[in-house]
């Protein structure tokens, strides 16, 4: 007679462009992992009060990201529900918050948004342009238009097909934008990278735990010139798992046929285990090769916000709220991965504001954790531009 304990993660993370996908149509990736084989019951219990706590976060209907402690013994399998206790993850970050969400960040040039808004507008544009050249011969013969007006437009000797003159341009706006965007972007990322800030040192002055206040002190060695006012918060969110992952999880080779949602390997990822292969290249704008993961800070998809404070620009104390409703505290799983992390933001006289950003390894409450509604990205690091209040400040 044997029991085992099983971890179980179980996941429908919200993919690149969620907003445009229903989730209850998508199915969820589950993986057990056997932590323990013992011969009696006491010893399986005794081993599972030893875990992290089980949580979920997200509806199970909706996108979500849940974990659950179960032993599985002559009976069957059960669910197992630990005591109320502090615990802590003591295993190592996944490589992405080191190579993406460690250190300074730019904002990307707002032009980004702009231009992606012109584009809906010009697609638009376009195909009621085709629908009434369609229609035009039989609005001319019903005597509804007394002539035909989408037909062309004439310059000179010659006649110009009228969506070419009009709607053409008019697509073309958005990319030439773009363009002026990124070269803006990588204009000043090299000038960052010639001469990036002092880190900032951040001290924590209590045990950190995912329902209690944050308490720490954060000062500036070497604050610029250019520095207008500084302020700081701290977020929560659940990593993308990697595609390596979820390859694995789904008995894939890395080469085989990739799932619904989810892009052949790209040639100009920096390592494995950065991106979970649904972004197409399209999360972030052009970014400079010259920082390891780039220096724009992509949103969580998942995520929630503490709270959010100023402090004077050589430094000071901060007493910062939870997220509410609370969450789990740092869980660094292969599928449901916890990740929080503290942000500091520094606006300046020109280039846009700075980002210092600081993973923060938070221990689990003695409450159980289990949200329902939780707030989703898209995945693109120009929609986040346009998020700016006290519950929502800018990611990005």
């Amino acid at each position: 007679m044997s029991y085992r304990v099983i971890a179980e993660s179980s996941i429908r993370y919200p993919p690149f462009e969620s907003s445009l996908m229903i989730p209850d149509r998508l199915p969820s990736i589950r993986d057990e992992e056997i932590v323990a084989e013992v011969t009696n019951e006491e010893e399986a219990i005794e081993f599972a009060e030893q875990l992290l706590p089980p949580f979920r976060v997200g509806s199970r209907d909706e996108w979500f990201v849940e974990r659950k402690i179960i032993i599985d013994g002559p009976d069957g399998k059960q669910i197992f529900e630990p005591k109320s206790k502090l615990k802590i993850d003591s295993e190592e970050p996944p490589l992405a918050v080191e190579k993406q969400r460690t250190g300074w960040y730019l904002r990307p040039n707002p032009i980004h948004l702009h231009a992606r808004k012109i584009v809906t507008v010009a697609v638009a544009l376009l195909l009621i342009g085709l629908l009434f050249q369609t229609i035009e011969p039989l609005l001319v013969a019903l005597g509804l238009l007394p002539d035909a007006i989408f037909g062309g437009v004439r310059f000179g000797l010659l006649d110009y097909p009228f969506l070419v003159v009009y709607v053409g341009p008019l697509m073309m706006i958005p990319y030439l934008l773009r363009l002026i965007a990124n070269v803006r972007d990588l204009k000043r990322q090299r000038e960052f990278l010639s001469d990036p800030p002092a880190q900032p040192e951040i001290l924590f002055l209590s045990p950190v735990v995912s329902d209690s206040n944050l308490h720490c002190k954060i000062s500036f060695s070497e604050p610029r010139d250019d520095w207008l006012s500084v302020k700081a918060w701290w977020q929560v969110g659940a990593l993308p798992p990697t595609r390596e992952k979820i390859m694995e999880v789904l008995v894939k080779g890395i080469d085989s046929q990739p799932p619904p949602g989810f892009s052949t390997p790209l040639p100009h990822y920096w390592e494995q285990g950065l991106s979970d292969g649904g972004g197409f290249g399209e999360e972030t704008p052009l970014m400079q090769f010259d920082a390891p993961g780039g220096l724009f800070l992509r949103p969580l998809r998942m995520m929630a916000w503490g709270g959010r404070d100023s402090l004077p620009i050589s430094g000071g104390e901060l007493e910062l709220s939870p997220p509410t409703p609370h969450w789990p505290g740092s869980n660094h799983g292969g599928l449901a991965a916890i990740h929080w992390e503290m942000v500091i933001r520094i606006e300046r006289e020109k280039q846009g504001p700075l980002f210092w950003v600081h993973p923060v390894r938070v221990a689990h409450s003695s409450k159980q954790s289990y949200i329902e509604e939780v707030h989703i990205n898209d995945g693109r690091i120009e929609d986040s531009i346009k998020i700016e209040d006290d519950n929502h400040p800018i990611v990005a």
